[in-house]
């Protein structure tokens, strides 16, 4: 990593201070990339600047920074006092203040930049180095602060912006995480005033830039964010037309974006193919459902439950899928089991009965629709999501009989790909008021496909 003092960003300031001679007008400064930089507004010394140079090579930064300021204030056209006071603030460790500073230098005399450059990489490294330092020790606030000062001075190496991403996700904060990663792949499609990189560094690059890329859609998706997810799915289907995830979250992001026919089309293919891991098979018989494709949607669901008997989801949507087709007799038994995997949903209850009852069986129905009235809760609106290593299952408890305040505890079993278990978590859920609901979460430290729950403690059974 380059470290650059400093006192080097002074060479060029100073060297405007030269007297004697004949005055020559500025001419364009070139790069050592070969870039012409515009002419601007060429920095002049005055007794502002001279005299701050001399505070900051004493490294008085406060004095040095007054006098800056004062040199803004008296002539806000000259960018010396500008670059000045950046490199002021940026030794006193205000680097938003350092920021905007270098960014108005930069503007008012663009060669600025290769004085500037190295100051914000020397800056972004202490930065992120000293994020590593307090998350080893557990300290994810000032972690946070530090790479997010590192991320402000410096975005043409994507470290700190892919460590803090990371680190905003499994504090379930997906929004920032997205701004982070896109500030990241911005950087990456820039290059470096002041060095040319080698073929090497632009391959590493270029690997770094798809890695973010497909963190980034990641989240876009996860975050129904399908529109601008479509143009970077896209892109990486072109690196991987045969995979099946991007095939499927292509489509899916196509659905949600009004473009039901492409998706089906997707969809059908998709179906055609054997293999299919059981999250893809999930979200290719939502897919199907979406465009009203109901046989399509029933054979995926179908083969899903084959590899994942015990989720409650696979389960609970082929029921739906059964009840939009109105294919009672199949409901039927669909229904009965989805009741056991899922014996807290009022929907299930209701969509079960519908079967009894247009299958001829009154009295199954009504016993069914007796449940209703005598459970403590509803558990609704139950969605698996998986990020990072872990798995959340979020959802609404909607009061029924119980107590408003009253706790109902609930053993959520997680399964793995292979349909096995691999862990569970007990959550307590307080009863709202009858006929209110509030949102839960149940958060697994494991990668979970899939998942059942049950009740337990000393509840009164149906």
């Amino acid at each position: 990593m380059r470290r650059t003092v400093i006192a080097g960003g002074l060479t060029a300031v100073l060297a405007f201070g030269a007297c004697g001679g004949t005055v020559r007008p500025p001419e364009p400064v070139t790069g050592p990339t070969g870039y012409v930089y515009p002419l601007g507004t060429p920095p002049t010394p005055t007794r502002f600047s001279q005299t701050a140079t001399v505070f900051t090579r004493s490294e008085n930064h406060s004095r040095a920074l007054e006098l800056s300021l004062e040199g803004i204030a008296d002539d806000p056209a000259n960018p010396v006092h500008y670059l000045l006071a950046g490199m002021s603030y940026l030794s006193l460790g205000d680097y938003s203040n350092s920021h905007a500073m270098f960014v108005e230098a930069q503007r008012i005399y663009p060669a600025y930049e290769l004085d500037i450059e190295p100051q914000r990489e020397a800056a972004w490294g202490e930065r992120f180095n000293a994020g590593l330092a307090t998350y080893a020790d557990g300290d994810v606030e000032s972690t946070v602060d530090h790479w997010n000062d590192a991320r402000l001075m410096y975005d043409l190496r994507p470290e700190a912006h892919r460590n803090l991403a990371g680190l905003l996700v499994t504090e379930g904060r997906y929004e920032d995480a997205i701004e982070v990663y896109q500030e990241a792949l911005a950087g990456l499609g820039k290059r470096p005033a002041t060095q040319v990189l080698t073929a090497e560094e632009l391959d590493s690059r270029e690997e770094e830039r798809v890695s973010l890329e497909n963190q980034v859609v990641t989240l876009l998706m996860f975050t129904d964010r399908y529109a601008e997810a479509e143009p970077l799915l896209r892109r990486r289907l072109e690196r991987e037309p045969e995979s099946v995830q991007v095939r499927s979250d292509l489509a899916n992001a196509l659905n949600e974006t009004g473009r039901e026919s492409e998706a089906r089309d997707i969809y059908a293919t998709l179906l055609s193919e054997g293999g299919l891991e059981a999250t893809q098979l999930f979200n290719l018989g939502v897919g199907l459902f979406r465009v009203e494709d109901y046989v399509g949607a029933e054979q995926a669901f179908r083969r899903l439950i084959e590899v994942q008997p015990e989720s409650r989801d696979a389960w609970f949507n082929r029921a739906n899928v059964l009840f939009a087709m109105e294919d009672w007799a199949a409901l039927v038994d669909v229904g009965e089991h989805l009741l056991e995997l899922d014996p807290l949903g009022e929907n299930a209850l209701l969509i079960t009965a519908r079967a009894h009852l247009e299958n001829g069986n009154r009295d199954v129905a009504l016993e069914l629709l007796g449940r209703t009235e005598v459970l403590p809760v509803f558990l609704g609106n139950l969605r698996l999501r998986r990020a990072g290593a872990g798995t959340t299952v979020e959802g609404a408890v909607r009061g029924n009989l119980a107590d408003a305040g009253s706790a109902v505890d609930l053993l959520f079993t997680f399964f793995g790909d292979d349909g096995v278990p691999i862990g569970t978590e007990i959550v307590t859920v307080e009863a709202p008021p009858e006929g209110t609901a509030e949102s839960f979460l149940v958060r697994f430290s494991g990668r979970a496909v899939s998942y059942r729950y049950e009740r337990v403690g000393s509840f009164p059974q149906p």
